[in-house]
């Protein structure tokens, strides 16, 4: 049936198709199982593996198919996990093992002193609690990818901002307060010193301006006089230092020549006096270190060769002249260094330090008569000056005052730039808003799901296990001989730990209990998860009966296989359901086949009736 349902390898089907048949080239094999469903529909369910026909076929050539028919319809789908899926929803894989059991699977829960990991998986199959697992773990997958991405602007996020650009439009307001009030002082300055620039006008004929500009000629008249007296204390200095020598400025070229004539000379009378001595190194240069001419000059020739370059050094060297200055060569450089001195200085600037002198001179007498005519009487000067301080005190409180709204207006525009980037920044963080509000929302009711779905395994499982432990201990009063010893069977809800306990409140391990007692809590156990699960399935139990006493035996036939469900199978031998229980059981009993095997053909085949029925 499993493999009907559910399927398997094909190395495990191969090795259960018949050998003849394998040998003939026919490797193929089916199952088919008809369930009526919870609505009274009709569910056929085919499965079959197949090699076709080739020749020595091998597991891998297997082919495997599923078809499934509803109410006499094939339902025709491309993708055979979706009604594989469906299988395993309608009957859980993970409990068929509590409806389609034998003798084996008995005596395996009845030596395992550590079922409760069974138990639970066992359990929690039945309950469908894998599904609700799974629900859970993609509503956790769906808040995730939400999370992607998801900055969450809240509305504290929003009253922060909006709190900040109130703040900045309330900074706005007064900054506007205060330009108003800026320039309201302006006017007021400006009113006052237009009044006294007209009184000024009335009472002195002329324009206010006259008396800053009459302190302004003021102030250059002392600059130009400052200026006078450094140009005459320049010139005094270049005339007191430089004039004597310029006066000779036009000897100047005279000195030069004869300082030049008179070094000539010095030299030419030096080389007369010394030419006997260079007549002589002369002529030893011509014949030393050896002669530069074939021909060796005698005695005699190379005096008279002496004597004649002699004669010629002091005959031929020009310089002669009167010595005038008679200066030694350290006078004559230091001499020509001051006159070129002279000559680079600046006692050439005379002339333009005289033209800016009279220039200036003249600009101070001008200033002066200006000055002059622009004077008042004492009488006058009072009132002059007071309201010349007036006008002087509004221009300057005027200035001051602009330059602080020039300051304002410059906040101003600040605030206003930062409150529009804040406008800005809060529409955008409401159309964030309103999809973090959305997601935000999601996640929330993501949490919601998971947290009930939490809490309704927690309650499903509790009730269940209590109801497995009702059904269980049931079962056990009815099958066991010694039931009137247990009070009670308590299963831990989060552990699924199984306790017994007897009369007296204490626990009896399980361990402590017969073979036979163990088999039969083990029996309970199983219809205990089958009337658990509430799901209708057929009971198919396979020789349920070999390893138990008579009384125990007694007890299964007449209270278990009468009430194991709805559709009960049993496949024994005819040692255990003998001629006596077959009676007690003939009145459940919807029939009875028995298989019987072909040895020459080596085939089993299915035949109405009984062992001694025909």
């Amino acid at each position: 049936m499993s493999y009907c349902l559910y399927g398997c390898k094909v190395e495990e089907i191969y090795r259960f198709i018949n050998r003849r048949e394998k040998s003939r080239g026919n490797a193929s094999v089916s199952f088919e199982i008809t369930l009526e469903e919870d609505d009274n529909a009709e569910l056929v369910v085919k499965r079959s593996w197949s090699a076709g026909t080739i020749e020595n076929p091998k597991p891998k050539d297997l082919t495997e198919r599923l078809v499934v028919v509803k109410d006499g319809k094939r339902v025709t789908v491309k993708n055979r996990d979706m009604w594989q899926e469906y299988i395993m929803a309608a009957i859980p894989k993970g409990i068929t093992q509590f409806f389609f059991f034998d003798g084996e699977k008995i005596q395996e829960i009845a030596s395992d002193d550590h079922s409760e990991v069974k138990l639970k998986s066992s359990l929690e199959a039945a309950l469908g609690i894998q599904y609700i697992n799974r629900l859970a773990s993609d509503i956790a997958y769906l808040k995730q990818d939400e999370r992607k991405g998801f900055v969450e602007i809240s509305d504290a996020d929003l009253d922060f901002k909006e709190s900040e650009l109130k703040l900045e439009k309330s900074r706005l307001t007064k900054k506007y307060v205060e330009r108003d009030e800026i320039k309201q002082e302006i006017d007021s300055f400006s009113e006052q010193k237009k009044d006294a620039d007209k009184r000024f006008n009335i009472i002195f004929q002329q324009a206010p301006e006259s008396h800053h500009s009459i302190r302004e000629m003021e102030k250059k008249r002392i600059q130009f006089s400052n200026r006078l007296t450094q140009l005459e204390n320049e010139i005094r200095q270049i005339c007191e230092n430089q004039l004597p020598f310029c006066l000779a400025g036009k000897l100047f070229d005279n000195i030069r020549s004869q300082i030049e004539k008179e070094r000539i000379s010095s030299h030419g009378e030096a080389i007369r006096e010394n030419a006997k001595e260079l007549a002589k190194k002369i002529v030893r240069v011509v014949e030393e270190p050896e002669p530069i001419y074939k021909e060796k000059l005698s005695v005699a020739k190379m005096l008279e060769l002496e004597r004649r370059i002699e004669t010629l050094l002091k005959d031929g060297v020009v310089g002669d002249g009167d010595k005038i200055l008679n200066l030694s060569e350290r006078d004559a450089a230091r001499v020509l260094n001051r006159i070129e001195a002279l000559e680079k200085g600046n006692v050439f600037s005379i002339t333009a330090l005289i033209e800016e002198k009279k220039e200036l001179e003249v600009q101070i007498r001008e200033i002066e008569a200006n000055i002059r005519s622009k004077s008042i009487s004492e009488s006058e000067k009072e009132l002059f000056a007071e309201l010349q301080e007036t006008i002087e005190s509004c221009a300057t409180q005027i200035g001051r005052k602009t330059e602080q709204l020039r300051i304002v207006e410059d906040d101003i525009l600040t605030i206003e730039q930062k409150i529009k980037t804040l406008e800005q920044e809060i529409e955008k963080l409401y159309e964030k808003h309103n999809v973090s509000k959305e997601k935000a929302d999601f996640i929330k009711e993501c949490d919601a799901i998971a947290n009930l779905l939490n809490q309704f395994v927690v309650r499903l499982r509790k009730n269940k296990v209590h109801l497995l432990q009702e059904k269980t201990f049931e079962m056990y009063r009815r099958l066991s001989s010694k039931a009137g010893l247990i009070k009670d069977i308590e299963i831990d809800d989060k552990s699924y730990e199984i306790k017994i306990i007897d009369r007296a409140g204490h626990e009896i391990k399980k361990s402590g209990l017969s073979a036979g007692e163990k088999e039969i809590f083990a029996i309970s156990l199983l219809w205990g998860l089958a009337q658990t699960s509430q799901l209708k399935l057929p009971i198919i139990i396979d020789t349920p009966l070999s390893r138990l006493d008579s009384t125990h035996r007694d007890n299964i036939v007449n209270n278990y296989f009468p009430n194991a469900g709805e559709q009960v199978i049993i496949l024994s031998t005819d040692t255990e359901i003998d001629t006596n229980y077959y009676k007690n059981l003939k009145p459940y009993l919807a029939g009875s086949a028995k298989l019987e095997f072909d040895l020459r053909q080596e085939l089993t085949t299915v035949k109405n009736g009984y062992f001694w029925e025909e």
